[in-house]
């Protein structure tokens, strides 16, 4: 199976009031190695709601199929994994 028809991204809308809420990122733990954010990178790219308040996107790791990963951490040295079919990513 091409690793690619295993990987989907799952579109998300928040709302968020400033431009450091969107450069905010999160974690999941199952991920060890990623870190999550918004599409945008800036607040005029998000949709104003008119009270302040803006439309934020983001996207989460949705696996059809189980997927072997590896990384490297710069103290620990190398990890390979398998993260199971699922959804990964998703802001609580």
């Amino acid at each position: 199976m091409d690793w690619r028809q295993s990987i989907d991204m799952a579109k998300y809308t928040t709302t968020i009031k400033t431009e450091e809420d969107l450069l905010t990122t999160w974690v999941d733990s199952s991920v060890p190695h990623m870190a999550f954010g918004y599409c945008e990178v800036e607040l005029d790219e998000c949709i104003d709601n008119g009270d302040g308040t803006y439309t934020a996107s983001y996207e989460s790791l949705e696996l059809t199929a189980s997927k072997m990963y590896t990384y490297v951490h710069p103290v620990n040295g190398e990890t390979t994994y398998a993260l199971a079919a699922g959804e990964y990513g998703v802001k609580l």
